[in-house]
C-alpha cells in the first residue's frame, strides 16, 4: 500500500452516529450497536427477531454510505460488568475480574453468551444472505490458537463458513499472546485488526480509564509499540490486510500505523 493509498475511518457504535455524512465507516462493534440499539440482555430478549431487524437495518445503512467497502463487522467485546449494565441482566453473573473473563470466544460457547451468539449470527447471516450485503466478521478475544479453532467451527455451525462465497473472518489483535501467536493465527484468519486500546492495557496491566493511578502510562511505550510493529510485519508477510484501531488523540500511534503504510480505524 503506497503512502497516497492510506486509508481513514470510524467505527460505528451508535444509531447517532448515521446521521453523521462526514465520517467513514471501517467497522461496526456489534456489541456497542447492540446495547445503544435494544438495550435488553441477549439472554433475557423476548423477541430476537425484532432485534436482528433493527441491528440489520442499521448496518444497511451503514453499508449505503460506504458502499465501496466491504462491512468489516466485531462481534461483541464485552465484559460481564458492561453487560450488567444491559435491561433484564439479572442472569449475567458478577466476576471479580471481568475483563480477564466471559469475553469474546469463551463468552460465545458459555450458557450466558450463547444467545448472544446466535443472535449475531442471525444478524450476519441475514446482511449476508438476504441484504446481499459485503460482511466480513472480526472476532474479538481470541486467547490462543485452540479458541481460535473453536470460533471458526461455531461460525461455520452457525451457517457462517469461513471461505464460503468470499466470507471473511478477521481477527481482533487485543492481547499481547496475540500479537506473539500471530502467525499460527493467521492459519486461521483472513487479516488483523490491530486494537491498541485493550492491546496496551493488558500489555502494560493498566486501566487507563483509572484515575487513582499516581501518574500515567503511555500506549506508545516501547512494548506496545513493538508488539503493534511485529504484528503488521507478521500481516504483511503472510499477505493478509492489518488495520490500526487506535483513538483519534493517540498521535504517536497513528504515525506508527502511516509509518507501517496501514489503514486507520478510528475509535
Amino acid at each position: 500500500m503506497s503512502q497516497m493509498e492510506l486509508t481513514y475511518s470510524h467505527v460505528l457504535k451508535t444509531p447517532s452516529q448515521l446521521e453523521n455524512n462526514d465520517n467513514a465507516l471501517g467497522l461496526i462493534a456489534l456489541g456497542d450497536l447492540y446495547a445503544s440499539a435494544i438495550n435488553v440482555h441477549p439472554a433475557s430478549l423476548d423477541d430476537s427477531a425484532e432485534a436482528v431487524a433493527t441491528l440489520v437495518e442499521l448496518i444497511e445503512t451503514a453499508h449505503k454510505k460506504n458502499p465501496d467497502q466491504p462491512l468489516r463487522i466485531m462481534l461483541n467485546h464485552k465484559s460481564s460488568l458492561e453487560l450488567r449494565q444491559l435491561v433484564n441482566s439479572e442472569a449475567e453473573a458478577e466476576e471479580s475480574n471481568p475483563d480477564m473473563g466471559l469475553r469474546g470466544v469463551s463468552r460465545y460457547v458459555s450458557d450466558i453468551g450463547r444467545p448472544g451468539f446466535v443472535l449475531e449470527c442471525e444478524v450476519l447471516k441475514t446482511a449476508i444472505m438476504d441484504k446481499k450485503l459485503p460482511v466480513e466478521i472480526v472476532v474479538p478475544f481470541v486467547r490462543t490458537s485452540s479458541e481460535a479453532a473453536t470460533m471458526i467451527d461455531r461460525l461455520a455451525e452457525r451457517g457462517l463458513c469461513r471461505g464460503a462465497n468470499g466470507l471473511k473472518v478477521h481477527l481482533a489483535c487485543q492481547l499481547p499472546a496475540n500479537a506473539l501467536l500471530a502467525e499460527p493465527l493467521l492459519a486461521y484468519f483472513d487479516g488483523i485488526v490491530v486494537d491498541v486500546d485493550n492491546l496496551a492495557a493488558f500489555t502494560l496491566g493498566v486501566d487507563f480509564g483509572n484515575d487513582a493511578l499516581p501518574y500515567g502510562f503511555n500506549k506508545h511505550n516501547e512494548a506496545v509499540r513493538g508488539l503493534i510493529l511485529d504484528t503488521i510485519r507478521k500481516a504483511q508477510l503472510a499477505e493478509k490486510p492489518v488495520a490500526v484501531l487506535t483513538q483519534q488523540s493517540d498521535t504517536h500511534i497513528i504515525q506508527l500505523a502511516e509509518g507501517a503504510n496501514v489503514e486507520i480505524l478510528f475509535q
